[in-house]
């Protein structure tokens, strides 16, 4: 079963029409309006891809009132996906890698050190 969701941008106060022309059309199995930059939301399954190509393409892109829209595939179920990405390597060798704390706590005493360095005079420099 192909899914699509299809963000609409209608005319103002044309979402009721809108809404119930998608209710009526086989493929939609929802419409909702919505706050925000669209103002409709429809879920469409099809059997085929094609099949949901015409839905959106052929009725309803070419609903009265619609200004765009944005259809956005469903990604596949995350097993399949996770064949996708090959196991990433680290970029960081084992023996170099610390917890945050005591690589931040690190940094800051070598950065007062520089700090209190650079405080200090030529002569009180010279005594250390």
């Amino acid at each position: 079963m192909k899914k699509a969701f299809v963000l609409i941008n209608c005319e103002p106060g044309q979402e009721p029409s809108i809404l119930e022309q998608l209710q009526k059309m086989e493929d939609v199995v929802d419409a909702q309006g919505t706050y925000g930059v669209y103002d409709i939301v429809a879920r469409i399954e099809s059997d085929s891809q094609s099949q949901l190509d015409n839905i959106i393409s052929d009725q309803i892109r070419k609903l009265n009132n619609i200004n765009s829209t944005l259809t956005l595939i469903p990604t596949e179920h995350e097993e399949a996906q996770k064949n996708l990405i090959p196991d990433m390597m680290p970029d960081i060798i084992p023996e170099q890698k610390k917890p945050l704390e005591e690589q931040s706590s690190e940094q800051e005493e070598d950065d007062f050190d520089e700090d209190y360095d650079e405080d200090l005079d030529d002569d009180t420099k010279l005594k250390k």
